[in-house]
């Protein structure tokens, strides 16, 4: 990040810190997400780890992929790519930059750091030393976010990268999280570090702040978790009856929760064909949203990564009213997360979110982001100010009810799903077409976190759209059978 960039950032945070008429109560925490760190990109080029047939649909070569934003080329490698390659996970030097630009802006003056897991590469292949690759992924990250934040703390997650076989983590497999119990004790208060080492999830009680941070190893819900594939264990490692007695003690305190994780509930939102793509098995996703749909009065935020994309879900009770959020954060990594085809790479990104410290409520965040093209052109790393909630869709606040306003306005203001898709991509300089189709999936997927809700809002889209060419095929059909009725007669 250039020196005069720095300085506008962090003036910008301090006088936003500082003005008298900013209750004491204001506090700030860093998002961060989804680093994928790969130790074997340099600036000679990608390696196989990246540079595979499988990406060959982000075209292109050198400083990302189709047209302006990919460069175009023949397939040859260019040098040009010290901070990564839209193809490519993140190189060394892209990630000290998103960690040193989030230095810059605030200094330590944070409350925590959110750190929603997957450090270490995406491998097209299976190295023999995978294991060994991916722990030291998770060391490098984690040193460099000690280094540049010594006095803060940080409170992270066990994604799906994190461990090898590749997310492949069991209610009887708890050798992953001792290994990385090593690497955050120094975060982890004696109780945390216990339940972590054990099932990799913890709970942080803010007794000053009565707000309790509940960090989730979600992986255990995967849809690709081989390991829980059990469809007699409702509850592997006692997560879900764990959960619940904090939410239950949060209640009876009268304080506050936090979930974080890094895979979320609910749907894929840029997978644009009819076959949804699922992120939880099922009886989990259900139970997700049931547990949050009884605690919704206590549970003041929901946080996640793994999508790369820059979106929200709302949840609603048995009368349609929005009673709690989630918002997934944008990935560090610019790499496109195959999660689905054509879905697309992003710029990298940070999120700095604002909070009432005393109750928990998130009033408002501001996004960051790195033009990875641009910095690799300038060869210096320029995180700018991509958008602020609040002033982005013109809310007064934020929560649930803003949230469903948006999503509504998605559908019938072109202007809004607009703003909303450029961000949900990072600002990237060109975006493919989004139509009806892919327009209706965004909305379903933000508003529809239970996979048949999210079928049936699907399916009323599909119908609505055809219901004027079945009503004419209808009449002429009708229009027909007279005529024969008719010619029979005579």
């Amino acid at each position: 990040m250039g020196s005069s960039t720095w300085i506008a950032a962090a003036l910008v945070f301090w006088l936003t810190i500082s003005l008298p008429v900013i209750d004491a109560r204001i506090g700030y925490f860093w998002h961060i997400s989804d680093f994928h760190f790969d130790a074997n990109l340099t600036e000679d080029g990608p390696n196989a780890a990246c540079w595979s047939p499988s990406n060959s649909r982000n075209g292109g070569s050198g400083v990302g992929g189709g047209s302006a934003v990919f460069g175009g080329g023949s397939g040859t490698v260019a040098r040009e790519h010290k901070f990564g390659n839209y193809r490519c996970d993140s190189t060394w030097e892209l990630v000290v930059s998103a960690v040193e630009a989030m230095k810059a802006i605030t200094g330590e003056n944070v409350e925590f750091i959110m750190w929603t897991g997957d450090s270490a590469a995406r491998w097209s292949t299976s190295p023999r030393d995978a294991k060994r690759r991916v722990h030291e992924a998770v060391e490098a990250v984690t040193s460099v976010i000690r280094r540049n934040f010594p006095s803060s703390t940080v409170y992270p997650v066990v994604g799906g990268a994190d461990v090898w076989p590749r997310g492949q983590t069991g209610p009887h497999s708890a050798q992953p999280f001792h290994d990385l119990a090593k690497l955050w004790r120094t975060w982890l208060p004696p109780e945390a570090e216990k339940t972590f080492k054990k099932s990799g999830y913890y709970v942080i009680e803010q007794a000053r702040l009565q707000l309790h941070l509940v960090a989730l190893n979600t992986n255990f819900y995967s849809e690709q978790n081989m390991l829980t594939t059990d469809p007699e264990d409702m509850d592997p490692a006692g997560q879900w009856a764990w959960l619940e007695e904090i939410l239950l003690k949060a209640r009876r305190r009268r304080g506050t929760v936090y979930l974080f994780g890094h895979i979320p509930p609910g749907i894929y939102e840029r997978h644009y064909n009819l076959n949804a793509l699922h992120w939880y098995q099922d009886r989990f996703n259900r139970k997700y949203l049931q547990l949050v749909q009884t605690y919704s009065d206590v549970i003041a935020g929901q946080f996640f990564g793994h999508a790369h994309t820059d979106s929200f879900r709302i949840i609603y009770d048995d009368y349609g009213r929005p009673i709690s959020w989630i918002l997934l954060a944008p990935a560090v990594s610019p790499r496109e997360p195959g999660l689905a085809e054509g879905s697309g790479p992003n710029n990298p990104s940070i999120r700095l979110v604002k909070f009432d410290t005393n109750s928990g409520q998130v009033l408002d965040y501001t996004q960051y982001f790195l033009n990875l093209t641009e910095a690799n052109i300038n060869g210096r790393a320029e995180w700018r100010v991509a958008y602020n909630f609040t002033r982005l869709y013109g809310m007064p606040d934020f929560n649930s009810l803003a949230l469903h306003n948006i999503a509504s306005a998605m559908l019938t203001h072109p202007y809004v799903f607009q703003k909303y898709y450029t961000v949900n991509h990072m600002l990237r300089d060109e975006l493919a077409f989004c139509g009806s189709l892919c327009r209706q999936v965004h909305y379903c997927a933000a508003t529809q976190i239970n996979y048949a809700d999210y079928d049936d809002c699907i399916a009323k889209a599909l119908l609505a759209g055809s219901r004027a060419s079945v009503i004419s095929k209808s009449f002429v059909h009708t229009l027909l059978l007279i005529l024969v009725g008719s010619l029979l007669l005579c």
